[in-house]
């Protein structure tokens, strides 16, 4: 994945000026102990914490020993706190070292301003049948746990030299610089990773003479980039890895720069989550189609559900109306039963009237006849 790591800003002093009493910054106690060196891209990293929070580094002072074979070269780096490359060179060991000297040898920097704690980092291209740097260790006590060992493609810390180690010391690399007032800054605005390059947006307050643009690849190796420049923005468009120096010449000519480092990797992800991102789109517009249907169906089902709820408030009404009408027959018929409860009362009152009548009528017919019937028996 893509590792962006923003630079402090670092100046280079390229036109001549009066320069305050130089300071040396050191750890070690002048005296070897052991050499260490490594295969490229391990590097021996000391890091510093300058007397001021801006320090012109003016030059690296190293102790070892180098054994000459050809003209091979060394990297030299500076980083800030967080592990960016602030400052990066390539020098040849024939123009710092004399053949199988063990002792101090002085790095020319062009003033490399840093602003609070920076590495320096030294990486000797070990070789086996070539030339050899071997970069002295001091391991008496105290150790200052300010040494390390380092990945100068990832800028990862790959081994302490501290005092718990397993072999602790202090890299005898020492720093000559002086104070300087807190210099602008060159600041990392913006970065937009596209499919084919990657944009990478500075932005500078200040006024400038001229601006300009390196990449410098895992290789060692480095191109120059184009640099935009609108306003106080810097745009530098990469198509490669590495890491990205951005520099501006004030009118004092001063060169104020900070860098990013960029890997490719972003850009296998960008157009891998580019080529998600379109079969997503299309999902995506085949959703907004069906959400449309839906859209209009539902529409439809609040049109029927509105004339439904219509339909019931009239049935509703009607079913009012029925009950109204129900409980009304139903008063009727408790009305009729009462009333056809009176009349079975009056005709049982009838039917008793009627029965005792016809008692009466039958001993009054009886009674005559008895009466003839005894009539008669006399006389005979």
């Amino acid at each position: 994945m893509l590792l962006l790591l923003a630079s402090l800003t670092l100046i280079l002093n390229i036109a001549p000026r009066v320069h305050a009493a130089s300071f040396e910054l050191a750890y070690d106690d002048g005296e070897f102990d052991y050499g260490w060196s490594d295969f490229y891209p391990s590097g021996a990293a000391v890091r510093f914490s300058p007397p001021s929070q801006s320090w012109r580094i003016t030059g690296i002072r190293l102790h070892g020993v180098c054994v000459l074979r050809g003209s091979q070269v060394f990297y030299v780096e500076i980083w800030d706190s967080n592990l960016n490359t602030k400052y990066r060179s390539v020098f040849l060991l024939n123009d710092v070292f004399k053949n199988a000297t063990l002792d101090w040898h002085t790095i020319r920097l062009p003033n490399v301003v840093v602003t609070g704690d920076f590495y320096v980092v030294i990486v000797p291209m070990f070789t086996l049948d070539g030339p050899q740097l071997w970069i002295s260790v001091d391991n008496d006590p105290p150790v200052s746990n300010n040494s390390f060992i380092v990945d100068l493609n990832t800028h990862a810390v790959l081994a302490s030299l501290n005092a718990t180690s397993r072999r602790p010391g202090d890299f005898m690399v020492r720093v000559m610089g002086e104070p300087i007032p807190t210099p602008p800054e060159l600041r990392l605005s913006s970065i937009s990773v596209g499919e084919e390059e990657t944009t990478v947006v500075f932005t500078y307050p200040g006024e400038v003479r001229s601006v300009g643009a390196r990449l410098v690849k895992l290789d060692g190796s480095f191109r120059e980039q184009n640099v935009t420049k609108d306003g106080q923005s810097l745009t530098v468009r990469v198509r490669e890895e590495g890491v990205l120096n951005v520099f501006v010449v004030t009118p004092s000519y001063e060169i104020i720069g900070a860098s990013v480092r960029l890997e490719t990797g972003l850009r296998s992800l960008y157009k891998s989550l580019l080529a998600n991102y379109t079969v997503l789109e299309a999902g995506a517009d085949e959703l907004r189609r069906r959400l449309n249907s839906l859209a209009e169906e539902n529409e439809n089902l609040r049109t029927q559900v509105r004339d439904s709820n219509y339909a019931i408030n009239i049935l509703q009404n009607q079913v009012w109306e029925l009950i109204e009408n129900n409980t009304r027959l139903e008063q009727q018929v408790a009305e009729l039963n009462r009333s056809i409860e009176r009349l079975r009362l009056e005709n049982d009152g009838l039917r008793r009237e009627e029965n005792v009548l016809l008692i009466l009528l039958s001993v009054a017919v009886a009674v005559p006849l008895l009466v003839f019937v005894r009539k008669l028996r006399v006389r005979k």
